[in-house]
Formats: structure tokens, sequence, C-alpha cells
């Protein structure tokens, strides 16, 4: 006779049998296209938000417009970039051949002057904003052009979709697999990633592959699925001499390869003291954590901090790779006398370790995401949401960004 609980297998059965899986759940998320009907041919709304203007691109390169001309037309009859989008007498070039033209004409890149960091964003408390913020600095990172990096994102959270929101490419021929699969791929023999090493693949290669295309060029995401969550049952499966290898994994065996390919890789980690968190401590060379200044929040962030460094000392190096850890102060609301009021605690109890400037509270930030878009890919002509609150988000994020990349780069800096 069945039992509830035998009914309840089945259910899962069936569950399991109809959900989507990483890759035809990329590809429908694919099939949406935002466009612009004044546009011809279609262009796809996020490339062109992110044009820019003939004027601005002569201005990055400081070259005087009869040069600059003519390097341009050189570049486009060499096929180098391609035709620009003419809208009347405005010239707009994308992104991804200005990028192009950049690295024509050997302007200087990131990885000149800095060396690769890997920035983990991170609370214990859900709802603190830290993919908002994850992907918000990494496009602002993508799109400063002085800056001229290479920049990834990798989603370790299983139940959050902040990669697949990003993902704007289909190919055919893409590696479906998460950093998880790539983790845990010794101890999955008949999993994708052991698979692909049987056909001859390099296990660098293979992980340089993973990554996806957004709509900017130094721009890729590896996204979380949430069979990813099995790494927490795997881990605590393993005996001790396991455990350690497994919270090494990605700092040994992921990062390394990423690090030849990305000069700013963003983390986005779960809401959970748990083992994907501590495997991402144990490769990150800094930790953002981001705080929404009301007393609720002040309170499971000061937990939070309460356990933080003594699970960094518990890990295999022991906390020793960590040179950067500050708080950001998210969603914050400068009119509500009980924000600022916490806000003061924070200054006063975090000092050198609290971000200055801070994120401010914005409907633009809630329009943003319900396109799966960040701020900075979105205009005022769109009318998502109201100028003056677009303009509020993206000044204070504007300002968080600068003293951020600021002190990344004084921790990057080579030769230090």
């Amino acid at each position: 006779m069945s039992t509830i609980l035998d009914s309840l297998d089945l259910v899962s059965e069936r569950m399991q049998q109809e959900q989507a899986n990483l890759k035809a759940l990329i590809k429908e998320k694919m099939q949406i296209k935002v466009t612009d009907a004044e546009l011809n041919d279609k262009v796809d709304r996020l490339i062109y938000n992110h044009c820019l203007k003939k004027k601005e691109l002569q201005e990055l390169f400081g070259l005087s417009r009869v040069t600059f001309n003519t390097r341009i037309d050189e570049a486009i009859e060499s096929g180098v970039i391609g035709q620009p989008i003419i809208q009347g007498r405005t010239h707009l070039y994308n992104r991804f051949d200005v990028k192009n033209f950049m690295d024509h004409m050997a302007l200087p890149r990131y990885a000149d002057r800095f060396n690769s960091i890997v920035v983990a964003v991170e609370n214990h408390k859900g709802g603190t904003g830290k993919s908002t913020t994850t992907v918000t600095l990494a496009t602002a990172c993508a799109l400063d052009l002085n800056l001229n990096a290479r920049c990834l994102i990798i989603d370790l959270d299983p139940q959050g979709s902040t990669g697949q929101n990003l993902i704007h490419q289909d190919s055919e021929e893409a590696v479906y697999m998460t950093a998880v699969d790539v983790a845990l791929s010794e101890l999955e023999p008949e999993g994708d990633f052991a698979q692909y090493l049987e056909q001859g693949y390099e296990k660098s290669e293979l992980i340089k592959a993973i990554p996806f295309k957004t709509h900017l060029p130094n721009l890729d995401v590896i996204p979380a699925f949430p069979s990813d969550e099995r790494f927490v049952d795997v881990y605590w499966g393993q005996d001790e001499a396991g455990q350690s290898e497994l919270l090494c994994a990605l700092r040994e065996k992921i990062i390394p390869s990423l690090r030849e390919e990305y000069d700013l890789i963003f983390i986005d980690t779960p809401p959970q003291n748990s083992p994907i968190l501590w495997a991402v401590n144990e490769a990150a060379d800094a930790v953002l954590i981001p705080v929404t200044p009301r007393e609720f929040d002040f309170s499971s962030t000061t937990n939070y901090m309460a356990t933080m460094p003594s699970t960094f000392r518990e890990l295999p190096s022991k906390g020793e790779n960590l040179k950067w850890a500050k708080l950001l102060p998210v969603n914050f609301d400068e009119k509500s006398s009980h924000e600022v009021k916490v806000f003061n605690k924070l200054l006063r109890s975090t000092q050198g370790h609290l971000l200055s400037t801070a994120i401010r509270h914005s409907e633009a930030f809630v329009s943003a995401a319900e396109s799966n878009r960040t701020v900075w890919d979105i205009r005022k002509s769109e009318q998502l949401c109201s100028g003056k609150q677009l303009d509020l988000a993206l000044t204070s994020v504007n300002a968080v960004y600068h003293q951020f990349i600021t002190e990344m780069k004084q921790l990057a800096t080579k030769g230090l």
C-alpha cells in the first residue's frame, strides 16, 4: 500500500523530468530581444544604449578630428570595425566595435598595470542587494573605457538568476556548465566536465570556454543553476581531506585559468554560511559586504561579522589570501532619519571598513531588475522610471564605483 512518502517520491520524479536544464533555460531567455521600433533593422536595445557617438570616441583617443577620422575610416575599410549606426547626422559605434578599435590603436589595458583580482560579494542575510551590487559594479567596470579591463561574473548562488539574466549569446557550441560542475568533476565521473576531458579537451581550455558573452564585449558571466546546491551535500559526504580539497577547488582548479583571461572577477554568493561560501572565501582577494542601513539588517550583518573572521581562519589558507574587506551601504534613503541613524552606527562601528559612499534608494533599480538589466543599461527615453530617479541611482552608483575601483587598483598595482 502506497504511503504519502511514496506519493511524494513520484512527485519529485515528475518535477525533475519537467525541470528545464541549464541549456534549455538559457536558450529560452535568449529568445527575447529588447528592440526600439524607431531604429532601422531593430538594433538590440542593450547594444544601442551603450553606443558611443563619434565625438565621444574621438575624445577617448585624444586625437584631432582630422587624424581621428582618418584612423576610423581606415579601421572600417580594413574590417577592424563595422559601419556605424547612423541616426540623422549622428554616427554611433557599438561597444564591440569600440573595443576592437581600442585594441587596434593599442590603448593601455588594465593587465598592463594591475594584477587580476577576485572580489566576493557576500552577506549571510538574504535581500541585502548582493546580486544587484555584483552586476552593477561589474557592469561599471566593463563600461569604464579608461580602465580597459576584462570582467567576469561568477554566479555561485544556486537559487539566483544573476548569471542567466546577463547572457546575451546563443551558440550551439557553448559549454553549458557551472563553476560547481567543474569543482565536483573529479567526484562525478559521469558528469559533463569529465566527459569533455575524455574527448581530449584540456582542463584549462574547458574552464575558459564556460563563460557566456553578455551585451558588453569585455563582460562575461558563468551562471549558476539550482542543482549546484549538491556541492553542499557532496562536501558533507567527504572525509576531512576530501572537504579540504573541495574548499580549495575554486582557488586551485578554476580561478587560475580564469585569471589568465579576466582582470576583475566578481563572485555572487548565496545568502548562507555554507561550504559554497567557504570555497568562495578561500579564493577571494577581496570581500564586499552590502548592507542596508536599517536596524534589522544591521543586526543580521552584526551576526555575520561576528563569525566572518573565525570562518576565514578555519579555511585551508587560514584567511591569508584576503587582502581587503569592506561594507557597502546599499538602498540607503538619506531622507529617512532612522536610516541615517543606522548609517551613523555603521560608521562608528566599522570605521575604516566601510565605504564612505553609498548606493542610494531609487525606483530605477526596481525598473532595471524587472527588465533583467542594471541601471547602467537603461535610458531616460525608455521611460522605465522617472528621469530624476535614474539620475539619483546613477550618481550614487558612479560615486561608489570610483571609490571601489580606486581601492582595487591600489590593491592590485603590479610591483606591490
